[in-house]
């Protein structure tokens, strides 16, 4: 194929180096997965939409959290994290690990997602406030996980069992991101909530969630300043 002429920026995707087509063509949008014309994209054909180009980072979640059909989480987050709207810090994380646990699950159910349900889960899960983790002693991303499981289970605090079981998931995700060890890292935090719903899911709900860890595959080590390295076992470098 001849994807004309070399572009000076790298796609947000991949990094793989952007090309400008001789005719624009049609593509499926990485985010959003709507179909639309371009002409500008990457040897392995990563797409934006001009909506999902201008979106910012919690219209992107709930754009993936409607479309994305993966049964792993850990994938849906990661198309997330991808935009470049998104901080590699930040609350939208706890958006994140809620929508992609629940869209999973749904996925693996065969289920569809209403708009107000996903919108629901951002709008609880931001007013987690910036650092929850350290002043509070209570990652956002396991809480995530746990409105998750909430919203599936259609729980609230007069409930019995279901109420049980979404405390359980967040504690559980919580004490998972805590021997993890510090200083914070919001995407850590996120693949290691998502890994811990992920098993108590197959349990409660009995679905598989096909779940690919990303060990040693992070791909966003490099722009966290608070990168852990060697010691984070999703770290390019890490030790098996």
């Amino acid at each position: 194929m001849n994807f004309g002429v070399s572009m000076e920026f790298p796609c947000p995707i991949c990094s793989k180096p952007m090309r400008k087509l001789p005719e624009p063509r049609k593509f499926t949008c990485y985010f959003c997965g709507q179909a639309g014309e371009g002409n500008i994209v990457c040897e392995v054909e990563h797409f934006i939409c001009e909506g999902c180009r201008l979106a910012n980072a919690q219209e992107i979640i709930e754009k993936v959290g409607l479309t994305a059909t993966e049964n792993d989480p850990i994938k849906i987050a990661d198309r997330m994290m991808a935009h470049p709207a998104f901080p590699i810090y930040g609350i939208e994380h706890h958006c994140i690990a809620a929508v992609a646990m629940y869209k999973a699950i749904k996925n693996a159910r065969g289920e569809k997602v209403d708009k107000k349900d996903i919108k629901k889960l951002t709008t609880l899960t931001q007013k987690l406030p910036y650092g929850s983790c350290g002043f509070l002693g209570v990652c956002g991303a396991a809480a995530g996980v746990g409105a998750a499981f909430s919203a599936l289970l259609e729980a609230s605090y007069t409930s019995d069992r279901e109420r049980s079981i979404a405390m359980e998931v967040a504690s559980r995700a919580n004490l998972a991101i805590a021997k993890e060890g510090g200083p914070r890292c919001c995407v850590a935090s996120v693949y290691t909530a998502l890994e811990e719903g992920s098993k108590i899911a197959a349990k409660v709900f009995g679905v598989n969630l096909k779940l690919e860890p990303p060990l040693k595959r992070c791909g966003f080590a490099s722009r966290a300043e608070d990168c852990r390295k060697e010691r984070c076992r999703f770290y390019p470098g890490a030790r098996a």
